[in-house]
């Protein structure tokens, strides 16, 4: 057998030089595009810790707001025209802080602004509008003693107005309010009238639950589930007089008072005065309202139904007595969010 031998050719002068300088060429596209691709990377990873810190801090803002509607219970110290007021402030996570500022905006809006600082001192801000009641503007808003479409009042018996914000046994004179002297100090209060036009009063488009009964944004429901006393139909208030405060009272169907009492009084349906019978505060209700002779109320009534007052049976005005009951109906006191979307943020810094 014949042995062929092969014969291997010699690379061509420059040949491997070019081969280098490509493979060289090769490794720093590469280590370029590794080197991109970890910028980005890094970059990514960056706005991702940024946008973290910043859900983060907006989560702890809105938390500071709902903490403050949830465990605030007590009346607004602020007025319109303040500086902020300091809600709360306190920390989270490792190293986050936050506090939230009310400023009140309206006799009854506020808003609340959220400013939180997850760490790094990116700072997060979030506001939602609120509702407060304020016992001032409450009682400002009545414009007669006695608001109904039907009132009776029958021979013998009176409706006073001549001296809402006088002081009474029990409690004092209110003429130092300057919403109550404005209101219902400049001029001579009507001993009767018609009720307000919702949302004053009636559902307007608040929906049902506000079609009959409301105290502000209260509505039935609400003023059920806050009442202090539950009075049943048929039953009778919880013994007071007229300086024991009740808090709000709230009853349904036909409720007939008896004895003495004072505060809130809220019905879902008729309330029949019995003869003797006293109260003291702000009476609403969302049927008829019956003074049978020799019952008195110190305060203002707004009724849906017709008011009727037998003979010997006394309204006394006052819008001080009024005022005093909602002042002792602390579980009314609760900042309450608008409905819908009531969120404003995120905010600018410098909103407070």
């Amino acid at each position: 057998m014949t042995r062929r031998a092969v014969v291997r050719g010699n690379p061509r002068p420059g040949e491997s030089g070019v081969a280098l300088v490509a493979v060289l060429l090769a490794l720093l596209i590469l280590a370029g595009i590794a080197t991109a691709a970890a910028v980005a990377a890094l970059g990514q990873l960056r706005a991702a810790e940024m946008a973290g810190r910043a859900a983060a801090g907006r989560a702890a803002a809105r938390g500071g707001v709902e903490r403050v509607l949830a465990e605030n219970r007590a009346w607004s110290l602020a007025a319109v025209g303040d500086s902020a007021v300091e809600l709360l402030a306190d920390a989270f996570g490792e190293r986050g802080s936050r506090r939230v500022l009310g400023l009140r905006i309206a006799g009854e809006f506020h808003l609340f602004v959220a400013e939180a600082d997850p760490g790094g001192g990116l700072r997060m801000r979030d506001a939602r509008l609120v509702w407060w009641m304020d016992p001032e503007s409450r009682v400002a808003s009545h414009e007669a003693v006695v608001e109904s479409d039907s009132v009776v009042v029958a021979a013998g018996a009176r409706v006073d107005a001549h001296s809402v914000l006088a002081g009474r046994s029990g409690f004092p004179a209110c003429d130092g309010s300057p919403v109550l002297a404005g209101a219902l100090g400049g001029r001579p209060v009507p001993a009767v009238g018609a009720p307000p036009r919702p949302p004053e009063w009636g559902a307007g488009g608040d929906g049902a639950d506000f079609a009959d009964l409301r105290l502000g944004w209260f509505g039935r429901s609400e003023l059920a589930a806050l009442a202090d006393h539950d009075v049943a139909a048929g039953g009778l208030p919880p013994p007071g007089c007229s300086g024991c405060w009740s808090g709000l009272v709230f009853g349904s169907g036909r409720v007939r008072l008896t004895g003495s009492g004072a505060g809130v009084l809220a019905v879902d349906g008729d309330l029949v005065f019995a003869g003797g019978s006293s109260w003291s505060g702000l009476v609403l209700a969302s049927g008829s309202v019956v003074f049978e002779p020799g019952s008195t109320l110190s305060g203002l009534v707004r009724g849906g139904g017709a008011v009727t007052l037998a003979g010997n049976s006394v309204v006394d005005g006052s819008a001080c007595a009024a005022f005093e009951a909602l002042n002792a109906a602390t579980s009314l006191a609760r900042p309450i969010p608008a409905p819908a979307r009531s969120w404003l943020g995120p905010l600018p810094p410098g909103t407070e």
